[in-house]
C-alpha cells in the first residue's frame, strides 16, 4: 500500500501501535523561566496600556488645553518682564525695626513672584531705609538677634495671648487694579502705614491667567489678600497682636482698595471684627450686642460705623447696619432712586438701622426706640394724676425727654445725665431722638424746650443734695422719677 505521495508503502495506525510502545511525553518549566515570562508579559502589557492611554485619552486631552490657553497665558509667559516698582516697607518716624531672622521656602516661581523685605534701618535723619530682593541684599549686615540687650526692647504694652481679627470682602472693583501686583502692593503699604503698623516684608504672586495673591508680615502678625480681577472681587484680611483697634482701619482700606469697576457703581463692602486669642478682662468689644452681633457678623449687607467715642465715663458706639432678617441692601438702594417705586416713596421703611451701644450693650435703636420710650414714660404719666415736676435719670438720648414732654401738664422736666458728651453725640448723631419740632410751642431740640433743664452731674449726689434732709428740702419736690440709665 502506498502512501499519499506515492514513495512507499503505508502503514496502518493498528500495526504502528502493536510494534512498539510509545513513551509518556513530558515537558520541564523552571521556575526561572515562569517568572521571566510573567515579568516580561506585564511590562508588555503595561507599556501597550500607556502607549494607547496617551494615543487616546492624553493626546487628545493636552491638545484641547493648549488651543484653550494659547492666546492668554502662553503668551503671558513667552512676554518680556516688564520692572516693577513695588514700594518698600516703610517703619513710622520714631518706631523702632526689631532684629528678626528672615526665612523662606518656595517653590521656584520667579516668573509671577515678587517680594520686599524691610532688612535695615539707617542710621540717618530722613529715616530710610534698605529694601532688597528676597535672594539678594546690598550693603550692610543685618544685626544678629542674639546681640539684643534688654535696652533694645522697651515696651510698656502687655504682650497676651490675644489679637484682633479684620476681614473684609468687597466686590464691584476695577479689574485692572485688581490684577496689578504693584498697584495692590502700593495700597496694602498704605493701609499698613496709616494703620500705624510696621511692615516688616511682603510676598506677592500675580496668578495666570489673572488674579494676585499677596501676604505681608507685619511686626504685629500679618496681612494678605486675594483678587478675582474678572469678578471685580478682592478678600483680604489683616490680623494683629497689637492693643489698637482695627475698627478705623475699615475705611482706610475702602479708600485704598475700593477703586470703582465703573462711575455708576458703588463697590459693595462686607466687613467682620474679631476677638482672637485669651484675654485677662472683658472689655466692650466683647460685648453680645456690639462684638457679636454687629461687628463679628460676616452676613449683614451693610455696616457702617457713624461714631465711636470713648468719653471720661464710657465708650459710646453708634452704627448703621442693615441685616437680612428685615431690609435688603438691594432694597435700600432703590428707596434712593427717583423711579416714583414703593421703595422711594417710602425710604424710611428701608433706610439702615441706627443703634446706639454704651459699652457694648445696645441702647435703643431707630426702629425701636420709639415703642422703648413711649412704654418707659406714658403709662407713669397717665397714672399720675396731674403731672408737673417729672424728673429723668440718665436720658442723654434725649428721647424720654421728647415723650415727656408731650403731656400738657408738664412744667418741669428736669434730667440729670452724668455724661454731657453723650448728650451732645446724640443731638449730632441721633436727631430725631431729640426732635420736638412736632410739639406746639416746643423747639427743634427738646433741651432747647423751656421747660426742659438739664444737669450734667451725678444723680445720686443731685438728689441727696435738694433731698437728704426731710426738715431741709431744697427744692421743689418731684412728681414722677423716671430711670433711663443702666
Amino acid at each position: 500500500m502506498l502512501n499519499q505521495n506515492g514513495k512507499g508503502p503505508r502503514k496502518d495506525r493498528n500495526s504502528l501501535e502493536s510494534s512498539s510502545p510509545i513513551e509518556d511525553y513530558k515537558v520541564m518549566i523552571s521556575i526561572r523561566f515562569m517568572t521571566v515570562s510573567f515579568v516580561v508579559c506585564s511590562l508588555a502589557a503595561f507599556v501597550v496600556g500607556q502607549a494607547a492611554r496617551f494615543i487616546l485619552i492624553e493626546g487628545p486631552r493636552r491638545a484641547l488645553i493648549a488651543q484653550s490657553i494659547q492666546s492668554s497665558m502662553y503668551n503671558k509667559l513667552n512676554e518680556p518682564k516688564m520692572p516693577r516698582t513695588l514700594p518698600p516697607p516703610i517703619a513710622k518716624e520714631g518706631k523702632e525695626i526689631p532684629n528678626t531672622v528672615y526665612t523662606a521656602k518656595n517653590f521656584d516661581t520667579s516668573r509671577t513672584a515678587s517680594s520686599s523685605l524691610l532688612i535695615r534701618k539707617e542710621e540717618v535723619s530722613n529715616q530710610s531705609y534698605q529694601t532688597c530682593a528676597a535672594n539678594s541684599c546690598r550693603g550692610g549686615a543685618v544685626p544678629n538677634s542674639n546681640e539684643r540687650t534688654s535696652e533694645d526692647v522697651k515696651d510698656d504694652e502687655e504682650h497676651l495671648p490675644a489679637g484682633q481679627h479684620l476681614l473684609v470682602d468687597m466686590r464691584g472693583i476695577e479689574a485692572d487694579f485688581l490684577n496689578s501686583e504693584e498697584r495692590l502692593a502700593h495700597a496694602m503699604v498704605e493701609v499698613v502705614n496709616e494703620a500705624s503698623l510696621t511692615l516688616l516684608s511682603y510676598h506677592c504672586h500675580t496668578l495666570l491667567p489673572s488674579g494676585v495673591s499677596c501676604v505681608g508680615v507685619l511686626l504685629e502678625s500679618h496681612v494678605s489678600f486675594h483678587t478675582w480681577p474678572s469678578a471685580g472681587v478682592i478678600t483680604l484680611d489683616l490680623f494683629t497682636c497689637g492693643s489698637n483697634c482695627l475698627l478705623p482701619v475699615v475705611p482706610i482700606i475702602e479708600r485704598l482698595f475700593g477703586l470703582p469697576a465703573s462711575p455708576e457703581v458703588e463697590p459693595k463692602i462686607v466687613w467682620a471684627h474679631k476677638l482672637r486669642g485669651f484675654r485677662n478682662e472683658r472689655g466692650p468689644l466683647q460685648m453680645w450686642d456690639l462684638g457679636n452681633s454687629v461687628l463679628g457678623m460676616m452676613d449683614m449687607e451693610y455696616k457702617k460705623e457713624v461714631v465711636s467715642v470713648q468719653t471720661k465715663f464710657q465708650r459710646i458706639d453708634v452704627y448703621d447696619t442693615i441685616s437680612a432678617r428685615f431690609n435688603t441692601l438691594e432694597e435700600y438702594e432703590k428707596s434712593l432712586s427717583k423711579d416714583n417705586s414703593y421703595h422711594s416713596r417710602n425710604p424710611e421703611l428701608f433706610s439702615p438701622d441706627r443703634s446706639v451701644f454704651l459699652g457694648g450693650v445696645v441702647q435703643s435703636s431707630k426702629k425701636g426706640e420709639h415703642a422703648y420710650h413711649e412704654s418707659l414714660v406714658h403709662p407713669a404719666l397717665i397714672a399720675h394724676a396731674n403731672p408737673q415736676r417729672v424728673g429723668i435719670i440718665g436720658g442723654g438720648e434725649g428721647a424720654t425727654l421728647r415723650e415727656v414732654l408731650k403731656h400738657n401738664t408738664i412744667r418741669d422736666a428736669i434730667m440729670i445725665e452724668l455724661d454731657e458728651e453723650m448728650v451732645s453725640i446724640s443731638r449730632k448723631h441721633l436727631p430725631d431722638w431729640s426732635d420736638c419740632s412736632d410739639l406746639v410751642g416746643s423747639a427743634e431740640w427738646c433741651g432747647d424746650d423751656g421747660k426742659s433743664k438739664i444737669y450734667y452731674e451725678d444723680a445720686l449726689n443731685w438728689f441727696v443734695s435738694r433731698y437728704q434732709d426731710e426738715n431741709d428740702i431744697r427744692d421743689e419736690l418731684l412728681d414722677v422719677i423716671i430711670m433711663d440709665a443702666m
